[in-house]
């Protein structure tokens, strides 16, 4: 697989040090806290909160716009490309 173009300066590696019902506080690879705030829908979203925990406890980083404070919806990896078999004969 291959990892998204990150030049994106906004887009910094960070790793969840605290999670709560109303934020997630995360140190980006520069050490820089970042506090980012959750919407009322994922306050409520039992499965997004069982999942950052997850990632809490796996020590994994993920991606996060520190200029808007955000999460993405996705991961680094790049789409995946259908691997090519080739035929028997």
């Amino acid at each position: 697989m291959k990892l998204k173009d990150t030049n994106e300066a906004n887009i910094v590696a960070a790793k969840i040090i605290n999670v709560s019902r109303k934020n997630i506080i995360v140190i980006t690879e520069e050490g820089h806290f970042l506090r980012i705030p959750l919407t009322t829908k994922y306050q409520q979203d039992k499965t997004l909160f069982a999942s950052l925990k997850d990632i809490l406890k796996a020590e994994i980083w993920i991606p996060v716009n520190k200029k808007l404070k955000k999460l993405f919806s996705d991961d680094w990896l790049s789409s995946p490309t259908p691997a090519t078999i080739p035929a028997k004969n």
